[in-house]
């Protein structure tokens, strides 16, 4: 009995594979005789029967050859179109065939006639859209030369930034020249920053300021000469900056011992701070070419134009800060050193010159 029971388990498994594994059985069939009929087109091509080989390769184009078969056997239809005389199906073919394979370079062994179709068409990027993620590096320029200080003796300031600051964007680049570019991006941004402030020597307030951002920049990339499969590049460009928030923590530790620590909850700045600022950017950087695209790192600084400060002096965030945590706002412009790394698709139009 127990026999019988591990016989059927085995047959169960059995015909579970044989289900799973019978659609991967077909393919390969149909990839060998996809790849039979390519070698069978070629002999026909070549003794000159030509008017069979479009029908025996029309379905296997769709799905049944691998690229190396497929590049064969699209050569092999627009030189059989080509001698039949139908040039317009040879011109149909030829922009399947540049669609699928738009970097295509010509071949020594190339036949003439392809060669000579192939010559009457142009490949020309449409749009490259890149992706850059990376990390911002921002640093303040004070406008003021006297650090704010709620009291009238003047405090000492000391500005930090953190080097793990998101920054991710999408990139349309239209290509103006050979070797310029015009682009549009769209990039999220947060930039964080730190003031430590000595208060009349009875302690120190720590602020650190948290802001993510909408960036819209245009600019132009200049293309250098290529080195191998590497191109450097350098990008000069200026755009707007939307806020999307602000958001402050701060704390007060006495220098005496016995005196009193001060901390609380996120502080919310949106009411202090400007909704929309400029700033222009210039940057370099270098891309590696791959099939279809590039592979990219850069380097790039913005520099805000505007006083991110609006100080109204009334709000409950700013006498929060003023008297609790004994800290007032310096006018700053907000600038950032930018790295990234991504990827650029290129989109292609073939068309007949």
């Amino acid at each position: 009995m127990k026999s019988g029971y591990i016989n059927l388990m085995v047959l169960k498994f059995l015909m579970a594979a044989f289900i799973l594994s019978f659609p991967l059985i077909v393919l390969a069939q149909e990839k060998s005789t996809c790849a039979e009929n390519l070698k069978a087109s070629q002999l026909l091509f070549d003794k000159g029967q030509v008017e069979q080989v479009s029908s025996m390769l029309r379905e296997c184009m769709k799905s049944g050859f691998n690229r190396e078969e497929q590049l064969s056997a699209y050569k092999l239809l627009i030189q059989s179109y080509l001698f039949e005389d139908k040039l317009e199906q040879a011109d149909s073919a030829m922009l399947a065939f540049l669609r699928s394979n738009p970097e295509y370079q010509l071949s020594p062994t190339d036949h003439s006639s392809f060669v000579f179709l192939f010559n009457n068409f142009k490949v020309e990027p449409l749009v490259k859209i890149s992706v850059h993620l990376g990390t911002n590096y921002p640093f303040l320029t004070l406008t003021d030369s006297d650090p704010a200080s709620v009291a009238s003796e003047k405090s000492s300031n000391k500005y930090s930034s953190g080097l793990l600051n998101f920054y991710g964007s999408i990139e349309a680049k239209f290509e103006i020249r050979n070797n310029i570019e015009a682009n549009i991006e769209v990039g999220y941004s947060q930039l964080s920053f730190t003031n430590k402030r000595d208060f009349l020597g009875i302690g120190t307030t720590s602020y650190i300021e948290n802001q993510s951002r909408l960036e819209i920049p245009l600019s132009a990339t200049f293309n250098f000469r290529n080195f191998g499969k590497f191109t450097p590049y350098a990008r000069l460009g200026a755009g707007p900056a939307l806020s999307l928030g602000t958001i402050a923590t701060a704390d007060f530790k006495p220098s005496d011992l016995n005196g009193t620590s001060h901390t609380g909850s996120d502080i919310n700045r949106e009411a202090s701070r400007i909704s929309l600022d400029l700033f222009a950017q210039a940057g370099a950087g270098i891309k590696f070419k791959t099939p279809g695209g590039y592979i990219f790192s850069e380097l790039r600084s913005g520099f805000g134009f505007y006083n991110q400060v609006i100080h109204a002096g009334t709000s409950p965030e700013e006498q929060e800060l003023a008297f609790y945590y004994y800290y007032a706002d310096d006018a700053f412009n907000l600038n950032a050193i930018n790295f990234t790394i991504g990827y650029t698709q290129i989109f292609y139009k073939p068309s007949k010159k």
